[in-house]
């Protein structure tokens, strides 16, 4: 069970509390119990999880809360702190897919749906979400509004799920109840974060394995360029559909392997000829960035961070050019910070065209970091980034 101390986050629990018995009434009789997911960040493994590839991803201590409780009429409510829009339904009304009046609130409505099916249960719940995640930063906060959710309904029923179980059934509501195209690494991040540890996943297993970061030889900076991600949707399913396209050619000119991840430079150059130029790219990528994220696993498990940071710097060149996810603001972001002294390396994350990147940095370095950074974005684009700084998180839980 996790621990809430006196800080900004156990203020924004006081004003989900304070929602929930505005919105709800009276725990008393009836309480609520309160729950947290993890929001995560990829150090490495850009655009690889739907290819089947290895991803390293962190979950960090920001995420979103919950307050909870269960209903035996078969109401569903959600309140959100971050959103306006407020919804009540009936659980029979709900389908397959979610409808667009529910908005934000599709996402723990799938999650009801999936924990539904999978156990039988079928209790209606209210509940009050909040977050210190940024929206739309490329920090994932629908998977942790997902697994929040997931964890609260598994807890309320006692229904004791695993981890890898939760992950799944997120996934499966945000790719099937949702509609959005994406692999498995937001929700497993969330859902198996461990304090102390990053996860080297394999998605094409699933299988998954925790690899030490130590937050007092490194500290990940955040830099939010303020760019909005408004190409990040259409640019992401186009790039699925391009993968697609030419893991379908090297399985006819090359080896006939089951995920795009699988294949080779040799592969690729053996099929060449049949790809256009941008398939080629685009599975260039993925098969070099497989290797930096191994490599970045390999050099943590040594606690070297000056090879971690040089995959971040590979990861972002190669998501730029040869996968085209990058923008100007990105470019230049982690061009300065990457210049900075005590920086290892720096990166996008998320899916890119706008949003956040990151940088690994000394300990210490954060004030030299910021001013340089901050003066070269400023005088370029006329605007100053925010910075923030992660940590390594505990995982999703209940909040004692």
């Amino acid at each position: 069970m996790l621990e809430m101390t006196a800080t900004p986050r156990s203020r924004l629990v006081d004003a989900i509390e304070a929602r929930f018995r505005a919105d709800f009434g009276d725990a008393r009789a009836h309480p609520f119990r309160r729950f947290f997911a993890p929001g995560r960040i990829n150090l490495v493994g850009a655009h690889l999880d739907y290819n089947g590839g290895d991803v390293l991803p962190m979950a960090v201590d920001r995420g979103i809360y919950a307050a909870m409780r269960l209903r035996s009429d078969g109401r569903i409510r959600c309140r959100s702190l971050d959103q306006d829009l407020a919804v009540d339904i009936d659980a029979n009304d709900v389908g397959a897919r979610t409808r667009p009046e529910w908005g934000w609130a599709g996402y723990p409505i799938g999650i009801w749906h999936g924990f539904q099916q999978r156990t039988g249960l079928g209790a209606g719940f209210e509940a009050v979400f909040g977050g210190d995640l940024p929206i739309a930063s490329g920090l994932s906060s629908s998977a942790a509004l997902e697994i929040v959710t997931a964890i609260g309904l598994d807890a309320l029923h006692g229904t004791s799920l695993e981890r890898q179980q939760i992950a799944l059934l997120a996934h499966r509501a945000e790719t099937g109840f949702v509609g959005v195209r994406c692999g498995i690494m937001d929700q497993f991040a969330s859902a198996l974060g461990r304090s102390g540890k990053v996860l080297l996943l394999h998605c094409a297993g699933p299988r998954w394995e925790h690899v030490p970061f130590d937050p007092e030889a490194c500290e990940v900076l955040v830099l939010d360029t303020k760019k909005p991600r408004t190409l990040a949707k259409s640019g992401f399913n186009e790039r699925v559909a391009q993968c697609a396209t030419a893991h379908e050619i090297l399985r006819t000119h090359a080896r006939d392997l089951p995920h795009l991840a699988s294949y080779t430079l040799a592969d690729l150059e053996q099929s060449r000829e049949a790809m256009d130029e941008v398939l080629f790219r685009r599975a260039r990528h993925v098969v070099t960035e497989m290797g930096r994220t191994r490599a970045g696993a390999a050099a943590l498990l040594r606690h070297d961070y000056t090879t971690l940071g040089a995959q971040l710097d590979a990861s972002h060149r190669s998501a730029a050019g040869d996968y085209e996810v990058s923008c100007e603001e990105l470019d230049v972001i982690t061009s300065a910070a990457r210049g900075s002294e005590g920086v290892f390396g720096s990166r996008l994350t998320g899916a890119g065209f706008g949003g956040c990147a990151i940088a690994l940095l000394r300990p210490g370095a954060f004030g030299d970091v910021v001013a340089k950074v901050s003066e070269v974005f400023r005088q370029r684009f006329g605007v100053v980034p925010a910075f923030d700084v992660l940590r390594v998180g505990a995982g999703p839980g209940e909040i004692d």
